[in-house]
């Protein structure tokens, strides 16, 4: 058998290393593709929501990269243009959910689909509770019963709808805590037929502690029962998912957005529900007293009637 001369075994020894590397070079430059289309995709979702300005930026980079890879003046590893067209390539997989993002996850849930999970709570609550609960029907709704525990108890209320605690913490005590709010008897309860069952509907009191104009006020109040589920979800274990933790904030939004939405556009709870949609915290990191907050609107409201 014959034996490769000396300088033969010498160049195959240098081939492989080359061959080696040049294939972790093709690697990385697809890497880098990668990186690029999906900065390049969050640059667009951005541009889209907030500054349309930065399209044409969006162009001058893509151009500058296609021309820098065409030209090969840039270092070794930098893609060059023939890999550049593998970005709408990239951008296809992620738009068939192949790869998830937190902006896209985002930019799902604030679509008007109706499919993601908070307009699912929202549509629940409000089809569930509230459009079955405030509207007259049968000679009984919210406006009724509420007058009938003025005249009941010779007191006054200071908003003429049930209000509706949505802090962004999304958690509300049993029993709403305010140095400026006692809890007091709660409104008559209405039973309604609902798939066969008779349910209890039943609105919460609660009495402001501090005179307004010489006046004690009460409120028709409660916090937002769904985002107190979806609270709790989120710190057990056996429901939480990083997914949850990670959208809290955009889930939250748009349940206030969504239900703020149906009671609007539904006649009959128009008037019916004001939502109190605030943070639980101050600046300075102090819990934010509910009850400053229906003080501030009392006035408010007292300061339009006499406009009025």
């Amino acid at each position: 058998m014959a034996v490769p001369p000396e300088d033969q075994r010498s160049d195959k020894k240098i081939v492989w290393p080359k061959m080696v590397w040049a294939n972790v070079d093709y690697i990385i430059r697809i890497c880098i593709v990668i990186y690029v289309a999906d900065f390049l995709q969050r640059v667009f979702y951005v541009s889209k929501e907030y500054l349309l300005h930065i399209y044409l930026a969006l162009l001058v980079v893509f151009t500058g990269l296609t021309r820098f890879g065409s030209t090969h003046n840039l270092a070794r590893l930098l893609p060059r243009g023939e890999t550049l067209f593998l970005i709408p390539l990239y951008w296809i997989l992620t738009y068939v959910q192949l790869s998830h993002s937190s902006l896209s996850y985002a930019h799902w849930i604030r679509d008007s689909h109706g499919l993601d999970y908070a307009a699912g709570m929202a549509s629940n609550y409000f089809h569930g509770y509230l459009k079955l609960s405030l509207p007259e029907r049968d000679n009984d709704g919210l406006q009724k019963r509420m007058q009938q525990y003025e005249d009941t108890h010779q007191v006054k209320f200071g908003m003429n709808c049930l209000l509706i605690l949505i802090p962004d913490e999304m958690f509300v005590n049993r029993v709403i805590r305010s140095k400026w709010l006692e809890e007091a008897e709660p409104l008559q309860t209405q039973y309604i037929n609902r798939a066969g069952v008779k349910r209890p509907f039943k609105h919460a009191v609660y009495r402001l502690n501090k005179k307004i104009n010489g006046t004690t006020y009460y409120f028709a109040m409660e916090g937002a029962t769904p985002m107190l589920t979806f609270f709790d979800s989120m710190n057990f274990q056996l429901s939480a998912t990083w997914q949850m933790q990670e959208m809290k904030r955009e889930i939250w939004l748009k349940f206030c957005k969504h239900l703020q939405d149906l009671l609007n556009n539904w006649p009959e709870t128009r008037r019916e529900v004001q939502l109190i949609i605030y943070n639980s915290h101050k600046p300075n990191g102090e819990l934010h007293d509910v009850g400053e907050e229906l003080i501030a609107r009392v006035l408010a409201h007292i300061e339009k009637e006499k406009t009025n």
